[in-house]
């Protein structure tokens, strides 16, 4: 079983809270609804900006992590 902290660290649950602070936002402050969507596209993509970036660096930490020097490519010397 995952401790507290392991679920509420998660994405989905993040996503949902996120999703539910917007839409409890959007209930008391009507007027603003077209700002709130906008912040919440412009965070969106902000996220997945930055989970791409940290993705792709775990990747290829992992891959370097896999090589061995034997496996190690040379440089033509």
């Amino acid at each position: 079983m995952r401790s507290f902290l392991q679920r509420i660290s998660s994405r989905k649950f993040l996503t949902a809270l996120a999703v539910q602070v917007a839409s409890v936002a959007a209930i008391f402050w009507p007027q603003h609804e077209q700002t709130l969507a906008t912040a919440a596209i412009r965070l969106a993509a902000l996220a997945t900006l930055l989970l791409a970036a940290l993705g792709y660096g775990k990747i290829e930490a992992s891959v370097d992590a896999g090589q061995t020097t034997d496996d190690a490519p040379s440089d033509g010397s």
